[in-house]
């Protein structure tokens, strides 16, 4: 359920990327919206397994090749490779707070921004590295938007987590309706 829902919240936020990238006036640089969901979902090893980061990150990135009209496969591979790479680094950092999430973002869209350049490049030659002259925009917007991103995105996924559903205000909930309290 929680894949589901992260997913659909992934596409929302891809189909309003390339909305804004599609029918702005001029070629504005936009945050990667799909990239936070990934890092998101990287960053948290005890609530998400290997496989399921990997799933994700694939799913989003293909939308976002299909979505952008960007060579298939492209961005795919850059959000796995970024999914397995906050995955190791999540196990050493403790990203906490509004300046460590931006700056997480910030160096996560750079890391990607280089690395779909270079196998753009490696795929067509013509298209040269000229995209690297946007990454640094791309990447402070990405980092201005990264902290709310990751807020909804741990609201989200703090509602479906099951083990999360038993304790908490559920089950205050249930001993003030004076369910659960031992009969005398």
């Amino acid at each position: 359920m929680r894949s589901i829902a992260t997913l659909a919240v992934g596409l929302l936020l891809l189909l309003l990327q390339s909305t804004v990238m599609e029918f702005a006036p001029v070629h504005l640089v936009t945050p990667s919206l799909g990239l936070l969901v990934v890092l998101y979902v990287g960053m948290a090893p005890l609530k998400w397994a290997p496989g399921s980061a990997v799933v994700v990150g694939f799913c989003l990135g293909y939308l976002f090749d299909l979505v952008s009209g960007a060579p298939r496969g492209v961005h795919a591979f850059v959000f796995v490779t970024v999914a397995l790479i906050a995955r190791v680094l999540a196990w050493r950092l403790a990203v906490r707070g509004i300046v460590l999430k931006a700056s997480i973002s910030f160096v996560a869209s750079m890391i990607a921004a280089f690395l779909i350049v270079v196998v753009r490049a490696q795929i067509s030659p013509e298209s040269g590295y000229g995209g690297l002259r946007q990454a640094p925009l791309e990447a402070l917007l990405t980092a201005a938007f990264g902290p709310p991103v990751l807020w909804l995105l741990a609201r989200l996924d703090g509602r479906l987590d099951p083990a999360l559903l038993r304790v908490g205000l559920a089950r205050r909930r249930a001993r003030a309706l004076g369910q659960g309290v031992p009969q005398r």
